[in-house]
C-alpha cells in the first residue's frame, strides 16, 4: 500500500451510496428528479458500478454495518491513487491511518473507471448530478486528516471534485473490516491505470 497519502475533503453520508464519476458526465445522473436513485438502493455489494449517461460511475460508500450516518473520508496519493475511508472507533486517526495502509491483495476487485475529463465528481447519488436538485462539489483540497470524528454541519452537505491526470482507474472495495473489539473500517480504492 501506499506511504503518502493526503487528506483532500470528508464526505457526510445518511447511508446512501455516493457515485464517483467523470465530472464531465455527472449531468447526466438524475439520482432525485427521476428517481434513478431507485436504480442502486436494492442491488448487492457485487455490483460496482452503475451507467451514467455514455459512461459509468462507481459505487463509493454505504457500508451501514460500519455506521450509517458518517464521515467518509477521502484522501489522494502522490501517484495519483484515491482512497475513500468510512471508519468508526475511539481513536479515530488510529483506524482512518491503519485502514489508509491496511494490504488491499483481498480487497473485492470492482469495475474500472475512466476519468477523460480530468476532473473526478464523488457526490450521493441521491441527489441529481447538477441542476436545482444537485449538490454543490467543492474543490479536493489538501490538508491535514481529521484529528476526531466530529460532528456534521447544519448546512447542506456538498460533494467533491478532484482533479487528476489519469484517464483510467482501476477500483477495489474492502467492506466491513474489524481491526479489535472497538474499531473497524470499510475502504474504497481508485489506482491509476498506466497505459504506455
Amino acid at each position: 500500500m501506499r506511504e503518502a497519502w493526503v487528506h483532500v475533503g470528508r464526505l457526510w453520508t445518511n447511508g446512501d451510496p455516493f457515485l464517483a464519476v467523470d465530472a464531465s458526465l455527472r449531468g447526466a445522473w438524475r439520482g432525485f428528479s427521476d428517481d434513478q436513485y431507485d436504480d442502486i438502493v436494492e442491488i448487492g455489494q457485487e455490483v460496482t458500478s452503475i451507467a451514467v449517461g455514455s459512461g459509468r460511475a462507481v459505487l463509493v460508500g454505504a457500508d451501514g454495518v460500519v455506521r450509517d450516518d458518517s464521515w467518509m473520508e477521502v484522501f489522494q496519493a502522490e501517484d495519483g491513487g484515491i482512497a475513500v475511508v468510512q471508519a468508526s472507533g475511539p481513536d479515530y486517526p488510529r483506524v482512518v491511518n491503519e485502514a489508509l495502509h491496511y494490504p488491499d491483495t483481498d480487497d473485492e476487485v470492482g469495475d474500472p473507471l475512466i476519468v477523460s475529463s480530468g476532473e473526478l465528481a464523488l457526490f450521493s447519488a441521491a441527489c441529481d448530478g447538477a441542476g436545482p436538485y444537485a449538490a454543490s462539489l467543492v474543490p479536493a483540497r489538501p490538508g491535514p486528516g481529521p484529528l476526531e470524528y466530529g460532528r456534521p454541519s447544519n448546512e447542506d452537505d456538498p460533494g467533491l471534485l478532484i482533479t487528476t491526470t489519469y484517464t483510467t482507474f482501476g477500483f477495489k472495495v474492502r467492506w466491513y473490516t474489524l481491526l479489535d473489539e472497538e474499531n473497524c473500517f470499510a475502504r474504497w480504492l481508485l489506482t491509476p491505470v498506466r497505459t504506455f
